[in-house]
Protein backbone atom coordinates (compact mmCIF):
# COMPACT_ATOMS: atom_id res chain seq x y z
CA UNK A 1 0.00 0.00 0.00
CA UNK A 2 2.83 2.42 0.89
CA UNK A 3 4.51 1.64 -2.45
CA UNK A 4 1.34 2.57 -4.37
CA UNK A 5 1.02 5.93 -2.57
CA UNK A 6 4.70 6.70 -3.04
CA UNK A 7 4.40 5.85 -6.75
CA UNK A 8 1.38 8.11 -7.15
CA UNK A 9 3.19 10.99 -5.45
CA UNK A 10 6.32 10.51 -7.57
CA UNK A 11 4.47 10.74 -10.91
CA UNK A 12 3.42 14.42 -10.59
CA UNK A 13 6.88 15.38 -9.31
CA UNK A 14 8.54 13.60 -12.23
CA UNK A 15 6.08 15.19 -14.70
CA UNK A 16 6.74 18.61 -13.19
CA UNK A 17 10.51 18.11 -13.45
CA UNK A 18 10.17 17.11 -17.11
CA UNK A 19 7.83 20.02 -17.88
CA UNK A 20 10.23 22.59 -16.44
CA UNK A 21 13.32 21.18 -18.18
CA UNK A 22 14.08 23.21 -21.29
CA UNK A 23 14.39 21.31 -24.54
CA UNK A 24 17.46 22.05 -26.67
CA UNK A 25 16.99 24.85 -29.20
CA UNK A 26 15.69 23.59 -32.53
CA UNK A 27 13.46 20.94 -30.95
CA UNK A 28 10.35 23.10 -30.75
CA UNK A 29 11.35 24.86 -27.56
CA UNK A 30 11.25 28.61 -27.35
CA UNK A 31 14.41 30.30 -26.14
CA UNK A 32 14.23 31.37 -22.54
CA UNK A 33 13.48 35.04 -21.98
CA UNK A 34 16.39 37.04 -20.64
CA UNK A 35 16.16 37.68 -16.91
CA UNK A 36 14.35 40.89 -15.97
CA UNK A 37 16.60 43.75 -15.01
CA UNK A 38 15.98 44.94 -11.49
CA UNK A 39 15.54 48.64 -10.92
CA UNK A 40 18.53 50.24 -9.26
CA UNK A 41 18.14 50.23 -5.51
CA UNK A 42 17.92 53.52 -3.68
CA UNK A 43 20.95 54.38 -1.64
CA UNK A 44 20.40 53.67 2.06
CA UNK A 45 19.45 56.78 3.99
CA UNK A 46 18.23 58.71 0.93
CA UNK A 47 14.73 59.83 0.07
CA UNK A 48 13.56 60.40 -3.51
CA UNK A 49 13.05 64.06 -4.35
CA UNK A 50 9.48 65.27 -4.16
CA UNK A 51 7.84 67.23 -6.94
CA UNK A 52 7.64 70.98 -6.28
CA UNK A 53 4.55 71.87 -4.27
CA UNK A 54 4.23 68.42 -2.71
CA UNK A 55 5.45 66.70 0.39
CA UNK A 56 7.06 63.31 -0.01
CA UNK A 57 4.78 60.41 0.86
CA UNK A 58 5.25 58.54 4.11
CA UNK A 59 7.66 55.60 3.76
CA UNK A 60 5.32 52.71 2.89
CA UNK A 61 5.39 49.53 4.94
CA UNK A 62 5.11 46.19 3.17
CA UNK A 63 1.47 45.71 2.23
CA UNK A 64 0.57 49.23 3.40
CA UNK A 65 -1.37 51.75 1.31
CA UNK A 66 0.79 54.07 -0.78
CA UNK A 67 0.25 56.82 -3.32
CA UNK A 68 2.05 55.72 -6.48
CA UNK A 69 1.17 58.98 -8.27
CA UNK A 70 -0.99 62.04 -7.64
CA UNK A 71 -1.70 65.12 -9.74
CA UNK A 72 -3.89 68.19 -9.72
CA UNK A 73 -5.65 69.24 -12.90
CA UNK A 74 -8.69 70.79 -14.54
CA UNK A 75 -10.34 67.53 -15.65
CA UNK A 76 -10.10 63.74 -15.65
CA UNK A 77 -10.62 62.08 -19.03
CA UNK A 78 -10.35 58.31 -19.57
CA UNK A 79 -9.17 57.95 -15.94
CA UNK A 80 -6.18 60.26 -16.58
CA UNK A 81 -5.72 63.86 -15.35
CA UNK A 82 -5.77 66.76 -17.83
CA UNK A 83 -4.69 70.37 -17.41
CA UNK A 84 -2.12 69.30 -14.81
CA UNK A 85 -0.69 72.30 -12.92
CA UNK A 86 0.14 73.61 -9.48
CA UNK A 87 -1.40 77.05 -10.09
CA UNK A 88 -4.89 77.82 -11.41
CA UNK A 89 -6.85 80.94 -12.42
CA UNK A 90 -9.72 82.02 -10.13
CA UNK A 91 -12.22 81.14 -12.89
CA UNK A 92 -10.95 77.53 -13.13
CA UNK A 93 -14.31 76.19 -11.99
CA UNK A 94 -13.16 72.88 -10.52
CA UNK A 95 -9.77 71.49 -9.54
CA UNK A 96 -9.39 67.70 -9.61
CA UNK A 97 -7.11 65.65 -7.38
CA UNK A 98 -6.23 62.45 -9.27
CA UNK A 99 -4.57 59.69 -7.25
CA UNK A 100 -3.15 56.26 -8.12
CA UNK A 101 -3.08 54.25 -4.91
CA UNK A 102 -1.62 50.80 -4.22
CA UNK A 103 -1.86 48.44 -1.28
CA UNK A 104 -5.23 49.72 -0.04
CA UNK A 105 -7.57 47.16 -1.63
CA UNK A 106 -10.80 46.76 0.33
CA UNK A 107 -10.35 50.01 2.27
CA UNK A 108 -10.76 53.66 1.44
CA UNK A 109 -8.68 56.78 1.11
CA UNK A 110 -9.84 60.31 1.80
CA UNK A 111 -9.08 63.52 -0.08
CA UNK A 112 -9.21 66.43 2.36
CA UNK A 113 -9.26 69.84 0.62
CA UNK A 114 -7.90 72.90 2.47
CA UNK A 115 -7.78 76.60 1.63
CA UNK A 116 -5.04 77.88 3.87
CA UNK A 117 -5.69 76.05 7.13
CA UNK A 118 -9.48 75.87 6.68
CA UNK A 119 -10.94 72.50 5.73
CA UNK A 120 -13.13 73.03 2.67
CA UNK A 121 -14.17 69.48 1.81
CA UNK A 122 -13.56 65.83 2.70
CA UNK A 123 -14.21 63.12 0.10
CA UNK A 124 -14.02 59.40 0.96
CA UNK A 125 -13.06 57.17 -1.97
CA UNK A 126 -13.46 53.38 -1.92
CA UNK A 127 -10.44 51.39 -3.09
CA UNK A 128 -11.56 48.13 -4.68
CA UNK A 129 -8.39 46.93 -6.46
CA UNK A 130 -4.70 46.39 -5.59
CA UNK A 131 -3.75 49.33 -7.82
CA UNK A 132 -6.45 51.87 -8.52
CA UNK A 133 -6.86 55.36 -9.96
CA UNK A 134 -9.43 57.54 -8.25
CA UNK A 135 -10.16 61.24 -7.97
CA UNK A 136 -12.23 63.96 -6.38
CA UNK A 137 -12.96 67.54 -7.39
CA UNK A 138 -13.51 70.81 -5.57
CA UNK A 139 -15.38 73.74 -7.04
CA UNK A 140 -13.26 76.84 -6.49
CA UNK A 141 -15.42 79.79 -5.40
CA UNK A 142 -14.98 83.20 -7.06
CA UNK A 143 -13.19 84.46 -3.95
CA UNK A 144 -11.05 81.32 -3.76
CA UNK A 145 -7.66 82.90 -4.47
CA UNK A 146 -4.86 81.82 -2.17
CA UNK A 147 -2.92 78.75 -1.10
CA UNK A 148 -4.70 75.40 -1.23
CA UNK A 149 -3.74 71.80 -0.57
CA UNK A 150 -5.20 68.32 -0.77
CA UNK A 151 -4.14 65.69 1.77
CA UNK A 152 -4.51 62.06 0.70
CA UNK A 153 -5.23 60.09 3.85
CA UNK A 154 -5.28 56.32 4.41
CA UNK A 155 -8.07 54.58 6.32
CA UNK A 156 -5.88 54.55 9.45
CA UNK A 157 -5.44 58.36 9.34
CA UNK A 158 -1.91 58.38 7.90
CA UNK A 159 -1.27 61.24 5.47
CA UNK A 160 0.04 59.45 2.38
CA UNK A 161 0.64 62.57 0.29
CA UNK A 162 -0.06 66.28 0.39
CA UNK A 163 -0.40 68.30 -2.83
CA UNK A 164 -0.17 72.09 -2.62
CA UNK A 165 -1.51 74.48 -5.25
CA UNK A 166 -2.36 78.15 -5.70
CA UNK A 167 -5.38 79.88 -7.10
CA UNK A 168 -4.16 83.27 -8.43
Amino acid sequence: MKLVIASLLAVPVLALAQATTAAPAGEGARPAAPPAQAAPAAQPGTTPAAEPGTTPPAEPKAGAPAVADAKLGTAVVDREPEGVADSFKPDVGKVYCWTRVTGAEGTEITHVWYKGDEKMAEVKLAVKYPSMRTWSAKTVPADGTGDWRVDVIAADGTVLKSLAFKVE
